[in-house]
């Protein structure tokens, strides 16, 4: 059992398998991420969701993954590298990822993972093409990417299946999104890493 502080998080007595390099998420975060130490436990619980989601959910013909966090873009190429046996039925739609990803001896493999069509310039864009694909959505945004989060919440509220998955949204002064998935009859999970989420499965 270990100890763990970040800005937001203070944890004890806990096993941080999150930091274990003996499994698949840590392990490939170290492989693909440039600056793997910046990312904190709520970005990695956040890449965690997505790889157990698209393991989980295998019933789902198609799906579609959105992220729309710039220092999460190198997720691009990371999750097609770990799901390439679902290349038929998923498609990720990211902002560029050079910045984030780490040179490897694997680059030209790595480069030739990433659909250049679903490279974006913003999350507004990302979300929009998305929201179109006939596919279960998962999104991850920004919590200052307000708009893309409400087209999520509204296109869940009227029957897409998805997951939504929000950076800093439960971060004390975040914009929240509360009022409006409620009035839609959704909830939005405000979890304690600070991240929030809603799911329509």
């Amino acid at each position: 059992m270990s100890t763990y502080n970040d800005k937001n998080l203070k944890l004890n007595n806990i096993a941080l398998t999150q930091f274990e390099m003996a499994r698949e998420i840590p392990a490939a975060i170290d492989l693909f991420a440039k600056k793997p130490q910046t990312l904190d436990m709520q970005a990695r619980m956040l890449i965690l969701k997505v790889n157990a989601a698209l393991h989980n959910l295998k019933a789902k013909n198609k799906i579609t993954l959105a992220i729309g966090v710039d220092f999460l873009s190198f997720l691009n190429p990371m999750i097609a590298f770990l799901h390439g046996d679902k290349k038929d039925k998923l498609e990720t739609l990211s902002l560029p990822p050079q910045e984030y990803l780490k040179d490897t001896k694997i680059q030209k493999e790595l480069d030739l993972l990433i659909d250049q069509t679903n490279i974006f310039s913003s999350e507004t864009e990302i979300i929009s093409n998305a929201l179109k694909k006939d596919s279960l959505l998962i999104a991850i945004l920004n919590v200052a990417s307000i708009n893309p989060a409400r087209e999520c919440i509204d296109a869940f509220s009227t029957g897409k299946e998805g997951l939504l998955l929000i950076h800093n949204y439960a971060i004390e002064q975040s914009p929240s999104h509360h009022l409006y998935a409620v009035e839609r009859g959704l909830r939005i999970l405000e979890n304690p890493d600070g991240s929030g989420e809603c799911l329509c499965l």
